[in-house]
């Protein structure tokens, strides 16, 4: 699994029609995981989203945007890629904010022979750390 970190650094007060732009070349053929961090002192008012050209992959749907403070918002996800290699576009934006905010956006992605299989046996563990009441 190849994991991809792009830091993108918000200047304050940029406004949602002029967001910072950060892109990214991903290798593999599938993104299994994503994770978005967002340290403290954002207070919500740092925004993101991943696009594909001008079509918003991450989050959906198209308009949603991810926002937080002193957390990271992670999630699994089997995602296709359209092409390979693939060049993905962060957009973030702060409207209103007073300082400088760096978000850290990490995403994990397979070869599709891998993907599949990798997926189903994170959610067999998943289920198994359940009944067995473990932390994974």
């Amino acid at each position: 699994m190849t994991l991809y970190i792009v830091d993108v650094t918000v200047p304050a007060n940029t406004p949602e029609s002029n967001p910072v732009e950060a892109q990214i070349k991903i290798e593999e053929e599938v993104i299994v995981k994503l994770m978005v961090h967002f340290p403290a002192g954002c207070h919500g008012y740092v925004y993101t989203a991943c696009y594909y050209g001008e079509e918003q992959i991450f989050p959906r749907p198209y308009g949603s945007y991810l926002h937080g403070d002193g957390e990271t918002i992670a999630w699994e996800e089997y995602h296709e890629l359209p092409e390979t290699p693939c060049i993905l576009t962060i957009r973030a934006w702060s409207p209103g904010t007073s300082y400088d905010h760096t978000i850290t956006w990490r995403i994990c992605a397979l070869p599709k022979k891998y993907a599949f299989w990798w997926m189903v046996l994170d959610r067999f563990i998943s289920f198994l750390a359940r009944i067995f009441r473990v932390r994974v």
